[in-house]
């Protein structure tokens, strides 16, 4: 009896030992399918804010506006039956988040890049702005320019980049991530491992506080798209 007596609890003990790491497992891997699925809805808002900003000089407020309303399937509420008002709530949410400095998504246009417009760039004195020819490329010279080494026709590509702070929504997931990537000693040391205090102070680590703290992860997504009108600076 006495060997039988002694495994009792066993079971027990191998389950306080294995549950929490399975647990942990489990979640991780739901976070990680969210994530994607956050990837291709960013993925589809950078391509349609460039699209509209191929159609509108690249002008970056009017293509900030389209990223927003791409933005809004993040903030929509299914428990809401009536698809008007969800919508309308959903867009609003987008609204607000876009002011808060600390939520605002990033929009750099990377291209054309200011070496593009000195290489390629025309006054328009209507306007007083410098713009780039996209009228009757394929009988321009396509020779390179000397600062941005683009010819005219990838002076005319407009390329944007995107970075979406997005709100985890896993249990735990957002304070073991933060604890990762900001905390110290047990941080990753190609993210900033520094106190949160530091971080502060260094604008290197600036992730901490606008994405990691606030429980978001920084997603970046970027898009290519042949201008449709002149790019203006």
């Amino acid at each position: 009896m006495k060997p039988v007596s002694r495994q009792r609890g066993a079971t027990l003990m191998e389950f306080v030992i294995v549950f929490p790491i399975a647990a942990m497992l489990v979640l991780g891997l739901i976070q990680a399918g969210f994530i994607y699925m956050a990837k291709l809805t960013l993925n589809h808002a950078t391509f349609m804010a460039a699209r509209v900003g191929a159609t509108h000089n690249a002008d970056v407020g009017t293509m900030r506006t389209a990223l927003v309303r791409g933005l809004i399937p993040f903030h929509q509420n299914n428990f809401e039956a009536n698809d008007s008002q969800r919508l309308l709530a959903a867009w609003g949410r987008a609204q607000a988040e876009n002011l808060n400095p600390l939520t605002r998504p990033t929009l750099d246009r990377l291209n054309p890049s200011p070496q593009s417009f000195s290489d390629f760039g025309v006054k328009d004195p209507k306007v007083k702005a410098t713009y780039i020819p996209n009228d009757n490329l394929e009988w321009r010279a396509n020779t390179l320019g000397k600062t941005s080494q683009q010819n005219l026709r990838d002076a005319n590509l407009l390329k944007i980049r995107v970075v979406y702070g997005y709100e985890l929504k896993v249990p735990l997931m957002a304070g073991i991530i933060r604890r990762v990537m900001c905390s110290g000693s047990s941080g990753v040391k190609a993210w900033g491992d520094v106190s949160m205090l530091q971080s502060v102070y260094t604008p290197a680590n600036m992730n901490c506080i606008r994405y990691y703290s606030q429980g978001r992860l920084p997603i970046e997504s970027t898009a290519i798209v042949e201008m449709q009108s002149p790019a203006y600076q």
